[in-house]
């Protein structure tokens, strides 16, 4: 998809690393896992799926409470996928490379969200 032809929450910079995320839970991370740990895909998989789901949920709330409410559920979700894969790769199933990179990008959109959630919390604070 083209910069021009992207729109709404497709645009912003936190929900395009949150899809690169996800993104790399699918098609990266996964493959490390033995399809016999189904519990640990499974959590991982609903995490990841988690915090793609709340911040479009929230951003399409149509009210900037419900739209905080769901970036903190989206930051909560986010923060359970980076302990599952550190703890995946503690127990040396996905190699360091990709962890670090996993890793780095979890940091940098963690970041993003909670200056979206100041922002908008400080907004709030001033009134309509």
């Amino acid at each position: 998809m083209t910069e021009k032809a992207k729109y709404g929450h497709k645009k912003m910079v936190v929900w395009n690393n949150l899809d690169r995320i996800e993104w790399m839970i699918q098609r990266k991370i996964m493959n490390y896992i033995p399809k016999n740990l189904f519990k640990l895909r499974d959590q991982i998989d609903r995490a990841a799926s988690s915090c793609c789901a709340n911040f479009i949920e929230g951003y399409y709330s149509g009210s900037r409470k419900e739209y905080v409410k769901f970036l903190k559920y989206s930051k909560r979700s986010l923060a359970e996928l980076q302990y599952w894969v550190e703890h995946i790769y503690k127990k040396m199933l996905i190699p360091k490379g990709v962890y670090l990179e996993f890793d780095d990008l979890c940091i940098k959109t963690m970041y993003l969200l909670n200056r979206l959630i100041n922002s908008l919390e400080e907004r709030a604070r001033e009134g309509p």
